[in-house]
C-alpha cells in the first residue's frame, strides 16, 4: 500500500530532496524565506500515535487507539485538513497489532509511517529525570523535514486533541487565509484537559481496591459507550469562552517554510530568529536582543476562531474518591463532567439539587454542529462496513 511507508526503508537522502531544486524554489517572493512554488496540500497534520500504551510511570494503560484515530481523522477531514502524517509507534510496545486498517481506510488522506522507536524514559513528570516522549520528538522533526517543504500550514497533535473552528466558522482553511492577511506565520491554541461527561459515560462500576485504586477511596474504569463520540464526552471545556489560563502547553499551526525547528507545542526556531541585526531590519522587524513569542505568532481566540479541545483519557486512578471531590462544597479536583447549566455560572450557582458540583462548560457550536456532522461522517463507515 503505497501509503504505508516503513521508516527503515527511508533513505536519509530522500529528506528535504526539494529543497535542492532551483526550479522548485522562489527565493524572492516572500522577504528570502525560502518556499517551493507548487504546494501539494494546504493544511496537513503530523500524528504520533499508537493503538496502545503506557502512560508515564507505567501508572495506567491505554487501549483505544483504534477508535479514537478513526473517529479524530473523520473529524480532521471535516474542518479542512487535507492529509495526516501518521507516525505509527505501536511497534514500540506489541507485535500483535497496529494501526494499518484504521490508516488503509483512507488511502489518499493518510500516509502511515512505521516508526517502533521507544521513549527512552517513561517516569513520572514529579520525580528526579522525569518522563519525556524522545520518540514523538524524533517523529515531529522527521514529519516536518521530510513533508513541510511540499505544504502551507501544518500541525503536530496528539490523538486526543481537537482543533475546532468556532462561531460562523465551518473550516480553518479561512483562519490560515486571515493570518496569511495578517502576516503571522504561526498560530497557537490555549489547551486544558476537558472532563469526560457523567451523564455520557458507562454507569461506573466501582472497584475496591487499593492496588488498583491507590487509595482506600474506590475507583471505576471509565468508558465511552460506543454510541457515544469521544468528541462529545468530552466537550465539558474548564474555562469558558476565551481561555485565560493558556497553560505553557499550547499547540499551534505553523509555516514549515518559517518554522526551522518545532518542539510539540513550541516554535523554537524560526526564520527571523537565525537572522543578524541588518537582515532582521531588511526582514521588516525590529531587532530584539532577546525574542520570546515570535512576532509572526499569535494566539487565536477561541471565540471568534478556533479552540482546541483536549479530550485526554482519565486514568483509573484518577477516578478514585470521585463520588467524594465531585459533591458540592468538597475540596480536590473533580475529572467527571457536570456541565454548568445556561447562567449557573453567571449566578454563582454551584452545583445541582442531586448535590453534584459544576465543573466545566459545553461548547454550543460543538454540541450542536460539529457532533452531528461526526455522528454522520462515522455513520457512513460503520454502514460500509456492516456490509
Amino acid at each position: 500500500n503505497n501509503n504505508d511507508i516503513n521508516n527503515n526503508d527511508i533513505n536519509n537522502n530522500d529528506i528535504n530532496n526539494d529543497n535542492d531544486n532551483d526550479n522548485d524554489i522562489d527565493i524572492n517572493n516572500d522577504n528570502g524565506v525560502k518556499k517551493i512554488k507548487n504546494k501539494s496540500h494546504r493544511l496537513v497534520a503530523c500524528l504520533w500515535a499508537s493503538a496502545s500504551y503506557e502512560t508515564r510511570g507505567e501508572r495506567f494503560s491505554i487501549n483505544d487507539g483504534h477508535r479514537r484515530l478513526r473517529e479524530w481523522l473523520h473529524f480532521q477531514w471535516l474542518v479542512g485538513f487535507e492529509h495526516v502524517y501518521l507516525y505509527d509507534n505501536t511497534l514500540a510496545h506489541t507485535n500483535n497489532t497496529s494501526l494499518k486498517d484504521i490508516a488503509d481506510e483512507f488511502p489518499q488522506q493518510v500516509t502511515r509511517i512505521v516508526w517502533p522507536a521507544k521513549v527512552c524514559n517513561n517516569r513520572k513528570n514529579n520525580v528526579d529525570s522525569p518522563g519525556e516522549r524522545s520518540s514523538q520528538y524524533a517523529a515531529e522533526s522527521s514529519c516536518r523535514l521530510r513533508f513541510g517543504p511540499h505544504v502551507d500550514w501544518i500541525g503536530q497533535f496528539d490523538i486526543d486533541e481537537y482543533l475546532v473552528p468556532v462561531d460562523k466558522h465551518t473550516s480553518l482553511l479561512p483562519l490560515l487565509d486571515k493570518l496569511e492577511h495578517e502576516g503571522r506565520r504561526i498560530v497557537s491554541f490555549g489547551s486544558w484537559r476537558a472532563w469526560p461527561r457523567k451523564n455520557l459515560i458507562e454507569p461506573p462500576v466501582h472497584i475496591n481496591n487499593t492496588t488498583i485504586c491507590s487509595t482506600s477511596e474506590t475507583c471505576f474504569i471509565l468508558k465511552v459507550p460506543e454510541q457515544n463520540t469521544i468528541l462529545q464526552t468530552y466537550n465539558c471545556d474548564r474555562q469558558k469562552g476565551e481561555k485565560k489560563e493558556q497553560m505553557p502547553a499550547e499547540k499551534q499551526l505553523y509555516q514549515p517554510d518559517y518554522v526551522r525547528q518545532h518542539f510539540i507545542h513550541y516554535s523554537t526556531i524560526t526564520h527571523l530568529t537565525t537572522l543578524n541585526r541588518e537582515e532582521t531590519v531588511a526582514f521588516g522587524q525590529p531587532w530584539r536582543r532577546k525574542i520570546g513569542a515570535d512576532p509572526l505568532s499569535r494566539f487565536a481566540s477561541a471565540v471568534v476562531e478556533a479552540t482546541m479541545l483536549h479530550t485526554k483519557a482519565i486514568a483509573t486512578q484518577d477516578t478514585a474518591g470521585w463520588l467524594r471531590v465531585c459533591r458540592t462544597g468538597s475540596k480536590g479536583t473533580c475529572r467527571i463532567g457536570n456541565p454548568y447549566p445556561e447562567g449557573a455560572f453567571e449566578k454563582g450557582i454551584q452545583g445541582n439539587n442531586e448535590g453534584w458540583s459544576y465543573n466545566c462548560f459545553v461548547n454550543e457550536k460543538i454540541e450542536n454542529y460539529w457532533v452531528p456532522k461526526l455522528e454522520q461522517a462515522l455513520g457512513v463507515i460503520k454502514k460500509e462496513t456492516a456490509r
